[in-house]
């Protein structure tokens, strides 16, 4: 992908991350449990077929990391060196644990109902709960790493360590919430790189027609 075509789809790729995100969540429809849930209404949820929703968000959901990847990847567009790597290697983490997760998702939906015992279906559940957990640190990283200045990075500095702190309380009411901020920080830093991106080809644009205007004059 060219320079050109990278920053016109870059910051695009930072807001469709988010909806598609938000749009799998929303039309998935796998029974909605969590950690503080007993073992045995997590079994009774997966005692019966999961309905096409379920797969229609999985593949939104796949969808979003491919947009995540490019969003990065726009951001590190004139960074090099270490940094870079760090960076790119914080993203390639997270990707690659949701990834995991959808895997164990998809395999928990497609066998629910289907003869699985109560085992195997815990030991699934919990390990797409493990990994969603620890996509949650990987997100903190990310926030710390991604090259953005301003009020960007100052409230990216300030969602990481909440993020961090309920990691450790994964039961809590509450713990859900720093996470999605997560995807909420991501699209407006898509909006807002997305507008500075635009000024600055504005300015360029005009200033090299500035002296075509200063010749014709």
């Amino acid at each position: 992908m060219n320079e050109d075509r990278l920053s016109r789809i870059g910051p695009l790729c930072g807001v469709l991350f988010t909806l598609l995100s938000f749009g799998g969540f929303a039309v998935g429809s796998g029974p909605t449990l969590t950690l503080s849930d007993s073992s045995a209404k997590i079994v009774k949820g997966y005692a019966d077929p999961i309905g096409n929703g379920a797969w229609i968000g999985n593949y939104m959901t796949f969808l979003s990391l491919a947009a995540f990847v490019v969003f990065a990847t726009w951001l590190y567009r004139s960074h090099k060196g270490e940094f870079r790597t760090a960076g790119m290697a914080a993203v390639a983490a997270y990707v690659g644990v949701i990834l995991v997760n959808v895997a164990a998702t998809c395999v928990l939906d497609y066998r629910a109902g289907h003869g699985m015992d109560a085992q195997q279906t815990l030991t699934l559940f919990y390990l797409q709960e493990f990994l969603y957990i620890a996509s949650w640190g990987l997100s903190a990283a990310v926030l710390v790493a991604l090259p953005v200045g301003g009020w960007l990075k100052r409230s990216a500095l300030m969602l990481a360590p909440l993020i961090l702190v309920v990691m450790a309380v994964p039961k809590a009411g509450v713990a859900q919430f720093p996470p999605t901020l997560f995807y909420i920080w991501v699209l407006v830093a898509g909006i807002a790189s997305g507008r500075s991106a635009y000024r600055e080809n504005r300015r360029q644009v005009a200033g090299r027609a500035e002296p075509g205007r200063a010749g014709v004059a």
